[in-house]
């Protein structure tokens, strides 16, 4: 009995596995985690904690753009003209998004760096509050 061969068959086979090896890579392996981040919200603000041990602060740069904070700068390598024995950390540019729920104030951000970690607060915007809406 005959059996019809599909080579596309064999070809959409070869593409999920390739598909399936680079969904499954380990989170340290991708290059777009760092900075680690964690974003909290309480009261009418919200808090970012970024993870930056070894990175100075001009090398540094945050930017509000629309809805977005972006966190972008560089980790200098700290041996230049030494071989290394093991190394297991990454060196050179960065840059993150993080796509905010709602509007902020942009007037009130601040920064700061406190045992490697950096710390963005950012206020709701007066429109972003809520408003009660009398009935008449």
């Amino acid at each position: 009995m005959y059996t019809n061969y599909d080579i596309f068959d064999d070809m959409l086979g070869l593409r999920n596995t390739i598909d399936g090896y680079f969904s499954n890579l380990a989170p340290r392996e991708r290059a777009i985690d760092y900075p680690h981040i964690n974003l909290y919200e309480k009261d009418n603000a919200i808090t970012i904690h970024a993870l930056m041990p070894g990175v100075a602060n001009d090398a540094i740069s945050i930017q509000l753009v629309d809805n977005s904070l972006i966190i972008e700068g560089e980790r200098k390598p700290d041996y230049a003209d030494k071989p290394y024995i093991r190394r297991e950390r990454s060196f050179g540019k960065f840059k993150k998004s993080i796509r905010l729920p709602y509007a902020v104030n942009r007037e009130t951000v601040t920064a700061a760096r406190r045992d490697g970690v950096l710390i963005i607060t950012l206020q709701k915007s007066p429109e972003a509050l809520p408003r009660k809406i009398e009935i008449k």
